[in-house]
């Protein structure tokens, strides 16, 4: 499949977004504008860390774009009433921020329709089914009619997700090959440094790297054994 010239991408300065952005580049896409919504989150300082590796990757532009969901709330990414669970505690649903993905695809495509661009990326992966249910690709088809349905002119938005069959474990891998600086990614709900290394967020990335025989490189406020 042939890749566009110029792409919008939608990047939380996470591990799997991080990992699309490289792996964009290698894919010879030559425009990258990357995009991170500011959504009063817990742990906003992925924002730090979107900034600074769309910058390492020499996007074109880097647009942050305010939509404050601590107006809703009902998650503990938006609501300092709610604890972020554990991940033994098996409620990573908790976690859900309702209609996250269609508000920051939406707001991904309004920017990318002032700056020319149809094509717009963003990274789930196949892990994420299981509680985010707008990780699937059948809402980004949806997502995709409606966007085009809705656009200024008559035009066709497509949403790219090439990870949405992969697992964490095969992300990583291919970020180590394209050397991913995962040391400057944040992955932790917490939003802590160290990495709390309990929730849901941090246990997925733990055991990505471990199924890759890697150590993660960036520190954690609890002790891992990476030789199991």
């Amino acid at each position: 499949m042939a890749h566009p010239e110029k792409a919008v991408l939608l990047l939380s300065g996470g591990m799997d977004s991080t990992a699309l952005l490289w792996w964009m580049r290698h894919q010879g896409i030559v425009t990258i504008h990357t995009v991170a919504i500011d959504y009063g989150q817990r742990h906003r300082i992925e924002l730090e860390a979107s900034s600074r590796l769309s910058e390492l990757a020499g996007a074109a532009a880097h647009k942050v774009i305010a939509l404050d969901l601590t107006q809703i709330g009902g998650s503990p990414l938006t609501s300092d009433a709610i604890d972020v669970p554990a991940a033994e505690a098996d409620q990573q649903v908790v976690t859900v921020v309702p209609f996250r993905n269609a508000l920051f695809v939406t707001a991904a495509a309004a920017y990318a329709e002032t700056v020319g661009i149809s094509n717009l990326y963003i990274s789930p992966v196949a892990d994420d089914y299981a509680a985010y249910r707008d990780c699937r690709r059948e809402f980004y088809d949806a997502m995709e009619a409606s966007l085009s349905l809705g656009a200024t002119q008559d035009t066709r938005v497509h949403i790219q997700t090439p990870f949405v069959e992969k697992s964490k474990v095969e992300v990583v891998s291919e970020g180590i090959r394209l050397r991913v600086p995962y040391e400057l990614t944040h992955t932790c709900y917490e939003g802590t440094q160290p990495a709390c290394g309990r929730c849901d967020a941090c246990t997925e990335r733990i055991d990505a790297f471990k199924a890759n025989s890697l150590t993660d490189p960036i520190p954690y406020a609890i002790p891992i054994d990476w030789s199991t």
